[in-house]
């Protein structure tokens, strides 16, 4: 737009919340200026925004506009094009989906996405730093976007103090979990594949060096990070001992991998439950893709798609049931401490119409994940010419599940063929496993494909957490069954 007498020189930006236009600009744009950020805006409200050109001869009418601000992130268009001009690894599950990422090429931090308020588990203990967190006084992390990445440094000058007076760190970091106002966000509660592109290096002999990737149990308090049976300062713990309260996808240059998750009745951390380093890698100034796969029985970690280590001990899971906060961040002091991140992306099965069970219709994954069993896959044996599951006598299909704890849900699946299919559902205890039947149900199949239905409730879990079951389908007769289209959805 520009003015009948000439051209343009700039713009006059205002904008309210309450539709009355402000007397003065709130800013004044440079011709050329193709975008403006307007920052603090309150999020979940309702905001009017006015342009006008200008040059030396007059302004123009004013072209308004409305917004809504939101709350919680979403997939941005020009961000999914990354996942075509920079793809994930390999280790991204077959039939997995993106539901959250950040590639950070803007030239502001994503305050939908992250907080700067840097705060762990560990930090709670010290008095110190839980008054600062209380009271909004956290130091802030040092950080660059240049478009492309983001680079999280510390340095002799930034940030400018260390994070505790007697410790030998500052800490520049960001974070998905906010313990002072309790707000989460990214909602990982149901796990999934995680992973980030990164470039690590330090000059000097930094005291303290550290750069990491890792997930920690989210506060107010210390609940989650005390085990069963224990109590702090009036917090009594619900972590079943056993499940850890923080997964490092790598921490240190060497890209240690650590469970953590020992921690005595007084809250004093007693050791980790497992902690590997994977040989063959150069870290330090080299650009490394780490990932990590948690489900609701393994954990599974994974270097530029190559597999490292596997826990998947369904008579140990170590896996949280509760959503955790994600960190991306350097340490230390007397020196430089550098990473550089080209990218966060968060995947999971889809969950559609209402349907909670993961790869239902057995036709977004090239195999059975996360199903697991002896069954086989065929195109064109399912309803409407799908994929179906063929479950040849004696053979089991079972899938591991998060669902909303204490709540009712309906199991409904299509049977084919003249054999009897069993299907139990079983509440699964956290760490040992131990599967305790909710229901089971033995039905008669047909010649063509009919529906088996069967309603039942969850066990019950801390507040939100999620409650694990187990979906078992068993062929009980003597001739092939034919399954599909399961769903799993509440009453």
């Amino acid at each position: 737009m520009k003015n009948k007498e000439g051209k343009i020189a700039g713009y006059n930006l205002y904008w309210s919340n309450n539709n009355q236009k402000p007397p003065m600009p709130n800013a004044l744009l440079n011709k050329g200026r193709k975008h403006f950020y307007i920052k603090d805006v309150l999020p979940e409200t309702h905001y009017h925004i006015w342009i006008e050109t200008f040059n030396e001869t007059g302004v123009s009418k004013s072209t308004h506009q409305e917004i809504v601000t939101t709350r919680q992130w979403y997939l941005q268009p020009a961000e999914l094009t990354e996942l075509q001009l920079n793809p994930s690894s390999a280790a991204v599950p077959s039939g997995m989906q993106l539901f959250w990422q950040d590639e950070f090429n803007d030239s502001l931090l994503d305050r939908n996405k992250w907080t700067t308020n840097y705060f762990s588990s560990f930090n709670y203990l010290d008095k110190t730093s839980k008054a600062e967190m209380l009271s909004d006084q956290l130091p802030q992390p040092a950080y660059r976007l240049n478009g492309r990445t983001i680079e999280l440094y510390v340095n002799d000058t930034l940030p400018t103090r260390l994070f505790t007076p007697k410790g030998n760190q500052k800490i520049s970091s960001i974070q998905t979990y906010d313990w002072r106002t309790n707000e989460q966000l990214l909602d990982n509660s149901r796990g999934g594949y995680f992973e980030a592109r990164v470039k690590r290096s330090s000059t000097g002999n930094p005291k303290g060096l550290n750069t990491a990737f890792w997930f920690d149990s989210p506060g107010p308090d210390l609940k989650y990070y005390l085990e069963q049976g224990t109590e702090l300062d009036g917090v009594k713990g619900i972590r079943p001992k056993g499940q850890v309260f923080e997964i490092d996808i790598f921490e240190y240059l060497t890209a240690q991998f650590v469970l953590h998750g020992h921690v005595d009745k007084n809250g004093r951390f007693e050791h980790n439950i497992d902690t590997h380093i994977a040989t063959g890698y150069e870290h330090r100034d080299q650009w490394v893709t780490h990932g990590i796969l948690w489900t609701p029985t393994s954990i599974q970690h994974y270097i530029n798609g190559n597999l490292i280590k596997a826990y998947t001990d369904k008579r140990k899971i170590m896996s949280p049931n509760h959503l955790m906060s994600v960190f991306l961040g350097s340490y230390g002091s007397d020196g430089t401490v550098s990473m550089e991140v080209d990218y966060i992306r968060a995947y999971n099965w889809p969950l559609q119409d209402g349907n909670e069970l993961p790869n239902p219709g057995f036709e977004y994954s090239s195999g059975l994940q996360p199903w697991e069993g002896g069954a086989g896959l065929k195109p064109g044996t399912g309803r409407n010419h799908s994929t179906g599951l063929i479950l040849n006598a004696g053979e089991k299909l079972e899938q591991y599940i998060y669902l909303d704890n204490s709540t009712a849900y309906t199991l409904e699946y299509w049977s084919k063929g003249k054999s009897t299919v069993k299907a139990r559902i079983d509440n699964v205890t956290m760490v040992n496993g131990e599967l305790s039947e909710i229901i089971t149900q033995q039905s008669s199949g047909k010649d063509q494909f009919t529906q088996n239905t069967l309603r039942f409730t969850t066990g019950p879990e801390y507040v939100n957490n999620k409650k694990t079951v187990r979906l078992v389908f068993e062929n009980t007769g003597k001739t092939q069954v034919v399954l599909d289209d399961v769903t799993i959805k509440k009453k």
